[in-house]
């Protein structure tokens, strides 16, 4: 019996088969519902508008980090500014579909890196037993390279994690 599952979402129009899932498991354990997003906020650095792939610090070699240094601005003119409300955004409109049914919702929020973020929602509310969540579909190789948010909470949790796809 689940007593609160966490469902991080990224993005308002989420897997529905997920939504079913979690909305049929809440209904018949009598569960809570966390919705969850995080707003990533690691640093991009930019060169007119186009992203450079490397993190480039101050007194590294490359190309770049002597302008770095000499001009950050330049670097971060069109970064995205993150802020909560596209987080609120995304959480609302997740949340309207447990409408209707006697579930009981909360909602959070947060703004770092989102696999460090779920896994704190563990450490906050320790009444959470599980956490599910939609992957992807990454390849093994894109997900090798890059990782995966989805990766990190499943090699990471200290509670069960039902992936769905």
């Amino acid at each position: 019996m689940f007593k609160k599952i966490l469902l991080p979402v990224d993005q308002p129009e989420y897997n529905e088969k997920t939504l079913a899932v979690v909305k049929d498991l809440a209904i018949k354990n009598g569960s809570e519902v966390v919705i969850f997003n995080a707003q990533d906020n690691s640093g991009t650095i930019y060169w007119g508008g186009h992203p450079i792939i490397a993190n480039i610090a101050p007194g590294s070699s490359g190309e770049y980090s002597d302008d770095i240094e000499k001009k950050p601005s330049r670097f971060f003119e069109n970064a995205p500014i993150v802020d909560d409300a596209q987080a609120k955004s995304i959480v609302e409109k997740v949340s309207r579909y447990f409408e209707g049914n006697d579930i009981k919702v909360i909602k959070r929020t947060s703004i770092g890196d989102p696999p460090a973020e779920i896994l704190k929602q563990l450490e906050l509310d320790p009444d959470i037993d599980v956490i599910i969540m939609s992957t992807h579909g990454m390849s093994i190789t894109r997900r090798f390279l890059l990782g995966s948010v989805t990766n990190k909470i499943v090699h990471h949790s200290k509670v069960p994690v039902l992936v769905m796809r």
